[in-house]
């Protein structure tokens, strides 16, 4: 009688039916973000129009913006990735070839250049911050369904990829209206 009960409340419990959950807050997510970054991407677009640079030389007036906020879609894209699966990145930073020294060095660095980023610009750094826990529930949720990890990474990759672009052309079809 236990075991009935106990496959019983794994069917009706929300934990083990929130896939399509995580999946709505990870596209809004991005789609937000892609919305704030269009934002910005336009208003660099307009700073390097004015500077004379040598940018606008090589790259049509109409082109800039569109580079910028591809830039910015593979950026944020890649470290959300990155920073969403730490053990890569602690295996990158920390591998055991490097000298205890020298371990503790580059830690300190890169703890530092971390806390400047918070202190310095936090709108993004909750932006990221945002984006990794999104990401991260959606991968366990994926993850309990048994994919692979590469159909992990690539099915995210992909559905941020558009939820981010969906969000830079809400933004400039909703902002030229």
């Amino acid at each position: 009688m236990p075991k009935y009960a106990d496959d019983l409340t794994k069917k009706t419990s929300w934990l083990h039916t929130n896939l399509l959950l995580s999946l709505i807050l990870f596209l809004s997510t991005y789609g937000v973000v892609g919305w704030t970054m269009a934002g910005i991407a336009n208003h660099w677009a307009i700073v390097l129009r004015e500077q004379n640079t040598f940018i606008n030389l090589l790259i049509q007036e109409d082109l800039l913006p569109l580079i910028i906020k591809l830039l910015i879609l593979v950026a944020t894209v890649f470290i959300s990735l990155i920073l969403s699966s730490p053990l890569v990145l602690i295996t990158f930073i920390f591998e055991e070839s490097i000298n205890s020294d020298l371990k503790a060095f580059i830690a300190i660095l890169f703890w530092s250049i971390v806390l400047v980023f918070i202190f310095c610009s936090f709108d993004y750094f909750s932006h990221l911050l945002v984006i990794i826990s999104s990401n991260i529930l959606l991968r366990l949720d994926l993850q309990k369904l048994k994919y692979k990890n590469w159909q992990v990474l690539t099915l995210i990759f992909v559905l941020a990829s558009t939820a981010f672009s969906f969000g830079f052309i809400l933004f400039d079809f909703l902002s030229v209206v």
